[in-house]
């Protein structure tokens, strides 16, 4: 069947409605309260695949966290390509902040507006409709096509991780992750370890300062070595035409670890964290070992406190595919065919659940979806209902290049 024959498939009306729909349910997750996580957001997916003819299955990852893949086809003596996205997202933040309510889904002028919109539950629509459009079509695909809507990739990734370990993950042979990234195609993203560091002094009166040892000097002479270990990092990443450079950003800093933060009180510890991004190149090991010094050189630098530090959620390297790659050439001709442009190459500045497929199944990666990548985590998050739309066509055209039928 002709390309064009399976993107007339593709109804732009609908693709608004059920992105607006997805955005209506609030997914964010917060520690603590049961109820707040992707479970509402999840069954509204289970079942319009299921309405659709779609085999599901759910995977629960966590309670109330059930990754929900729908599958098209059989892989056979084919391939198998997975659609990626996830239910869940961040905080809305302060609602009076916004100029249109964060989980309203406002649509103005050829935009909708809400927390999730770009990022990402457009790129999840337009891959639910994309593959809607093989069945509604009535074609054959030459292998197995996937659409994940996987848990918890704003936090420990724990439904990509799941995803890896199950029969389904393991006989995957490629991904598109649909994140916002204004539908070009990204070959390389950028790694991140999260470094939670701590460090123990001795509790005393403030008023008397020679009685304790301070943790909070502690953190300031760690801070003080952030700009020497971004620069050592950048030595040792390559340079990419696609990324920016490795950064080293503190996010937090808290001080008591336990008990009540008074004014007259030394605290018994505290710690930061470190936001660390990366490029292609440097290994585990290489990484914790630059991280590893300059916690040494801060702790010389504070006589009587010790810092040490772990990385939250484990490291997440960066990746990089060449365009040689089989799902690459079948993308360049995808967005051809779907937009009748050429596609424009980048790269993702964070890191997303295509690392975690990249590096433990070893499967190439194509990051593209529909959105500003400037917008994720912002009030007013929108996404243009032209990007939406044209991020369904390219999966269609793509899935068919890779594919076959």
């Amino acid at each position: 069947m002709p390309v064009k024959d399976v993107l007339a498939h593709v109804d732009a009306d609908e693709l608004v409605e059920l992105t607006r729909d997805l955005v209506r349910i609030p997914s964010v997750v917060r520690p603590g309260d049961p109820a707040a996580n992707e479970s509402a957001v999840a069954d509204y997916v289970h079942r319009w695949f299921l309405k659709e003819g779609f085999d599901v299955e759910v995977q629960d990852v966590a309670p109330g966290r059930p990754n929900v893949l729908a599958v098209l086809g059989a892989k056979g003596a084919g391939k198998s390509l997975l659609l990626e996205g996830h239910t869940d997202v961040v905080t809305e933040g302060d609602p009076a902040l916004w100029t249109h309510p964060p989980f309203g889904a406002d649509l103005v002028d050829g935009r909708i507006y809400g927390r999730g919109a770009a990022d990402m539950k457009s790129g999840l629509a337009a891959a639910m409709v994309a593959a809607a459009a093989f069945k509604r079509s009535g074609t054959r695909l030459g292998g197995r096509l996937v659409v994940g809507a996987l848990v918890d990739e704003e936090a420990g990734m724990i439904g990509a991780r799941h995803l890896c370990g199950t029969t389904i993950g393991r006989d995957l042979d490629a991904a598109i992750i649909c994140e916002p990234e204004e539908n070009e195609l990204c070959l390389e993203q950028r790694g991140v370890v999260w470094a939670r560091v701590t460090v123990r002094g001795r509790m005393a009166h403030g008023a008397m300062p020679e009685a304790g040892v301070n943790p909070i000097t502690g953190v300031g002479a760690l801070l003080r070595e952030v700009p020497g270990l971004q620069k050592r990092l950048r030595a040792l990443c390559a340079k990419s035409k696609y990324l920016r450079p490795p950064t080293v950003t503190p996010t937090i800093v808290r001080a008591p670890l336990a008990g009540v933060p008074q004014s007259n009180v030394i605290p018994a510890g505290a710690e930061t964290t470190l936001d660390i991004r990366l490029t292609p190149g440097p290994t585990e090991d290489v990484v914790a070992a630059e991280i590893d010094a300059a916690c040494r050189r801060a702790a010389s630098a504070c006589e009587g406190v010790t810092i040490e530090w772990r990385a939250l959620n484990g490291y997440r390297l960066a990746t990089s595919v060449g365009k040689d790659e089989a799902l690459v050439r079948a993308m360049t001709k995808g967005v051809r065919q779907a937009t009748g442009r050429a596609p424009r190459f980048g790269g993702v500045p964070g890191s997303t659940d295509g690392t975690i497929l990249r590096t433990t199944l070893g499967i190439p990666i194509v990051t593209c979806g529909p959105g500003n990548r400037l917008i994720p985590h912002q009030v007013d998050e929108y996404v243009d209902v032209d990007e939406l739309v044209a991020a369904a066509r390219i999966y269609v055209a793509s899935a068919m290049q890779y594919l076959g039928t």
